[in-house]
């Protein structure tokens, strides 16, 4: 009972102090700060849907006029379509890498095997259409040990699974394996049906054809440097495609005496990470433009490069993509992080045979690291739908954290493009 009555004094206490007035006055300014909260967060909540309509538009306005200037230059030069015509599609994409992460992330433990599947399940739609999907596998597929420069052939099946169907294994990292790591890897990537280019293993020189709706295409593949060239012999180096104008005036002979209709190439080339087209990739493009180059796609700087469209000397349209940088890895920078796939459409005229280019458009992805914790931890995902989406109030799709990421990397991509 003695504490109940400590209790009841210690209200009339309180009430002594503070004064009906006095409460009120505490009450009323509480409810003014709860209610001046909740008018914040609304006004916050609506600021936020205001941004995300005004991002929304911005997305859509960017992906129509990227390619504005390239698709005018396209349209002057061609005429209408007719019914006789016949089109070829075409998709590229760059770096194809598989770091240690990705093998970890990729390995269960239950069954002892590997499936990389999920990394692109969500963008494989965007390509596996194509005729023709191209890429750089710049990953050794051998029985040696895993690491950053050697993957599993389930890799190489997944990516082949989402689309891609001819690489080149010309660039830097061709000869980390030996002679005999690159004939491995080229041994199995035929085996689960590539295409595979850039190697002087079997031949002289490493020009390659494709037939597609009756058109023959030639394929010529370089790379401009090796990470291990002081240590390899003049016989190892001669197993893959090196530039060199000589090389390259040679191939394209070559190409157009076995009736080539449409030059494409292939090249591994520039300053790493770097968004500017150096002086070497201007000079090496102008001669390949001059001697007859219908089209050349840039591999090796890991990021996205400026694209253009020039004129060879018969007036013809020549598309160039200076780096088309990666289609998967785990490099850490945003800017590597943030790539595409490019769309290329051919046209052969029903009455000549002439192949032209006719379009040329993308869909930007983007390399999501989903964490550690994870089970599926690596995917590729289409930027501009996925930000569209949560835009568009679809907030379960990413994180705000990662809608943001999305939103820079794609204003980052429209102002190397629209250069």
């Amino acid at each position: 009972m003695a504490r109940n009555r400590r209790n009841t004094r210690r209200v009339r206490n309180i009430k002594d102090v503070i004064s009906t007035k006095t409460f009120w006055i505490i009450v009323t300014i509480l409810v003014a700060i709860i209610v001046s909260c909740i008018g914040v967060n609304e006004f916050r909540a609506y600021s936020d849907r205001q941004l995300l309509a005004k991002q929304k538009a911005e997305i859509e306005r960017q992906s129509q006029e990227i390619f504005s200037q390239i698709t005018n230059t396209i349209e002057t030069t061609n005429k209408g379509i007719s019914e006789s015509d016949v089109l070829i599609k075409m998709s590229a994409v760059g770096d194809i890498l598989c770091s240690e992460d990705m093998i970890n992330d990729a390995y269960n433990e239950e069954t002892k095997m590997y499936d990389f599947s999920n990394m692109f399940r969500r963008v494989s739609g965007y390509i596996n259409e194509a005729d023709i999907v191209m890429g750089t596998m710049e990953t050794g597929i051998t029985s040696g040990k895993y690491n950053e420069t050697n993957a599993p052939i389930e890799f190489a099946q997944a990516v082949k699974d989402s689309g891609v169907n001819l690489v080149t294994i010309s660039h830097n990292h061709s000869l980390d394996n030996g002679v005999a790591g690159l004939s491995e890897t080229k041994e199995n990537l035929e085996k689960i049906g590539y295409t595979v280019v850039g190697d002087k293993l079997d031949a002289s020189n490493a020009v390659a054809f494709r037939e597609v709706k009756n058109t023959k295409i030639a394929f010529l593949t370089y790379t401009c440097m090796l990470d291990n060239e002081k240590s390899l012999s003049n016989e190892e180096k001669n197993c893959i495609n090196i530039y060199s104008e000589e090389q390259a005036k040679e191939d394209i002979k070559y190409a157009k005496e076995n009736n080539a209709e449409y030059i494409c190439v292939i090249i591994h080339w520039g300053d790493a990470i770097s968004d500017t087209v150096n002086e070497e990739q201007k000079e090496i493009a102008d001669f390949l433009v001059k001697n007859g180059v219908d089209l050349i796609l840039g591999s090796h700087p890991s990021v996205v490069q400026p694209m253009e469209v020039r004129k060879n000397a018969e007036g013809e349209n020549v598309f160039i993509a200076y780096s088309i940088g990666t289609y998967i890895s785990t490099l850490s920078s945003e800017e590597a992080k943030t790539e595409l796939v490019l769309n290329i459409e051919l046209r052969k005229n029903g009455e000549n045979g002439k192949v032209t280019l006719n379009k040329v458009d993308y869909t930007p992805i983007y390399m999501l690291d989903n964490g550690v914790s994870e089970q599926n931890r690596f995917e590729l995902i289409d930027m501009k739908s996925t930000a569209t989406s949560y835009a568009g109030g679809n907030t379960e799709i990413v994180t705000r954290q990662t809608y943001d990421k999305l939103v820079k990397a794609l204003d980052r991509l429209n102002k190397i493009l629209s250069q």
